[in-house]
């Protein structure tokens, strides 16, 4: 789409005095992380990283294994001329396989400029590498902690904008009522202008808990319009986390469909494969199965909201708004795929040994008649 050329001069009518760009990076890392062993390797006196154990205390939610939160020392990266990343990154460890990445950008100045600096945020390769580079460190720390570990190369990225502080100080209705096309340019990343229809789409997806805060939710980028937004970060960020093992998972799922349905074809046309092939086949499609339903599981079961209803609007919300639920369907139905596939391989193995046991029952009687008139056979007993 074409840039905008002059952006509409209301925009000048308002700046960010106070700003801070969260950038989440989420990465699939193994099938499981042994949090207290990781705990253990973090805080032990022997490592050099730089690493420091952070505490995110909330009566609100939880996760049913609470996350363990680091940060560490990070390289200021200038992304534009005027800004630049934190020298601290957060981390987020969970215990079903993933890592979160976060990397701060402060930011102050016109709207305009904040909407051109959501453009350069937006999939930036530099960003992504540093977000990498982080990871690494982690799990050169951790690595041991990790079941299976693969470092699935997919990265899942969600911004979040906050804005802390206004001039001119104005409240959240004359935010959305006078400034919905740049907060809709900035949750695209887009300098060029929306449709009507598009930015009211946008705009609609919001949630409040007062008459002066404001939280925005775009698919891949939300608005936080409040000086606390912890909770809030915590909730995106985790969804963000969900969509990784979602997307990971159901890859994992489409390859193993393909070779599942190999499997089962060869043993179905071609007796010829060697019974311990087929054995250990089947019993692969089991773990698998098991596998699967276990992640799935442990991610869609995770978080726990209590109390605060802002937070469970917020969390229905962001869900919604990544699809997370059109891809649980999806997985949903692929596993029920794999259950009829390995129901399948298993009747047509239990038919096959019938089938086996019959023809050695035959080939018994076939010889226990023959037996008397085989010559000298008779005068043995």
């Amino acid at each position: 789409m074409p840039e905008i050329i002059n952006f509409p001069a209301h925009w000048d009518n308002i700046s960010i005095n106070q700003g801070m760009a969260h950038l989440y990076y989420a990465f699939d890392v193994g099938f499981s992380i042994n949090l207290d062993v990781a705990n253990q390797r973090i805080i032990s006196p022997r490592h050099h990283r730089g690493f420091k154990l952070k505490k995110r205390p909330n009566k609100y939610f939880k996760l049913t294994s609470p996350p363990l939160n680091i940060s560490q020392s990070c390289p200021e990266l200038k992304v534009t001329a005027v800004h630049k990343s934190f020298a601290t990154s957060e981390a987020t460890i969970f215990e079903f396989g993933a890592i979160s990445i976060c990397i701060k950008v402060p930011f102050s100045g016109k709207l305009e400029n904040i909407v051109k600096l959501s453009q350069t945020l937006y999939d930036n390769p530099e960003l992504i590498e540093l977000a990498r580079d982080l990871l690494q460190n982690i799990l050169g720390e951790i690595g041991p902690a990790i079941n299976k570990m693969k470092v699935n190369e997919h990265v899942e990225d969600y911004y979040v904008f906050q804005f802390e502080e206004l001039t001119p100080s104005i409240s959240v209705n004359t935010l959305l009522s006078d400034y919905p096309d740049a907060l809709s340019c900035l949750l695209r990343a887009d300098t060029a202008l929306l449709s009507q229809e598009e930015i009211n789409d946008i705009i609609s997806h919001r949630v409040s808990y007062g008459q002066n805060d404001l939280t925005l939710v775009d698919w891949d980028t939300a608005i936080v319009y409040s000086k606390e937004m912890e909770d809030v970060g915590t909730v995106l960020e985790y969804t963000n986390v969900a969509l990784t093992e979602f997307f990971y998972l159901e890859s994992e799922i489409n390859k193993a469909l393909q070779q599942f349905y190999d499997y089962f074809s060869k043993s179905r046309w071609g007796s010829w494969l060697p019974t311990q092939t087929r054995h250990s086949k089947l019993k692969k499609i089991s773990q698998f199965q098991l596998d699967s339903e276990i992640m799935f599981e442990s991610v869609t079961n995770a978080l726990k909201l209590f109390e605060d209803v802002f937070l469970a609007r917020l969390y229905k919300l962001s869900y919604e708004r990544l699809k997370l639920n059109t891809w649980e369907n999806s997985i949903t139905r692929k596993l029920q795929t794999v259950e009829s596939i390995y129901q399948k391989f298993s009747d047509a193995e239990s038919t096959r040994r019938l089938e086996i046991l019959e023809w050695i029952i035959i080939i018994l009687i076939t010889v226990s008649i023959l037996i008397p008139f085989i010559p000298g056979v008779e005068g043995k007993h």
